[in-house]
């Protein structure tokens, strides 16, 4: 057992030491130095010891077609950037892992419960398009985003078309998209 906990204790130091985390804070219009507006090829010299991958734009909720580039610290998805359609140029940051934290301390995984203790006027939104949920967060354009189903919606929307105060507390964010 030992040696498995310093096999562990080897892994994480290297990690921390290949992708700082500190350093890319989600704020408003950036991962840290990685700003919309500016250029992948320029972003991508802002960081070391990630993996590049490429999926669909539509994946993370931006229809109309266009690539998303990922970012994986050995095999676990960090953050994606998306361009606009057919340039260079960052329209979209995706905060995925739960090392990155926002200015006031939350992270892309967190609960309900976590974000309505800062925002006790949340409200959620149903996604129509993707069937998910989302809380957009105004001030920093910021959207957390909930890929639930019919089976457990954060909200109840009799209306489809209208907003609704959380109901299911401890249901996790799966994103935060920063515009």
């Amino acid at each position: 057992m030992g040696n498995a906990e310093t096999l562990s204790d080897s892994l994480s130091m290297t990690d921390s030491l290949l992708f700082d985390f500190d350093k890319f804070p989600i704020q408003k219009g950036s991962l840290g130095p990685l700003h919309i507006g500016m250029t992948i090829e320029k972003a991508e010299k802002l960081f070391t010891g990630l993996i590049k991958g490429e999926d669909e734009a539509g994946n993370f909720g931006f229809d109309g077609g266009g690539k998303s580039y990922l970012y994986y610290l050995n095999k676990e998805l960090v953050f994606v950037l998306i361009p606009k359609l057919e340039t260079d140029t960052i329209l979209s940051i995706v905060a995925i892992h739960n090392n990155l934290t926002t200015t006031n301390g939350l992270h892309p995984n967190a609960s309900v419960q976590q974000i309505q203790a800062l925002y006790p006027d949340m409200i959620v939104e149903h996604d129509l398009l993707n069937g998910w949920e989302i809380f957009h967060e105004a001030t920093n354009q910021w959207q957390f985003v909930f890929i639930t189903d019919e089976n457990e919606r954060i909200g109840d929307y009799p209306d489809l078309d209208a907003p609704s105060k959380p109901k299911r507390l401890q249901i996790q964010a799966d994103w935060i998209t920063i515009f």
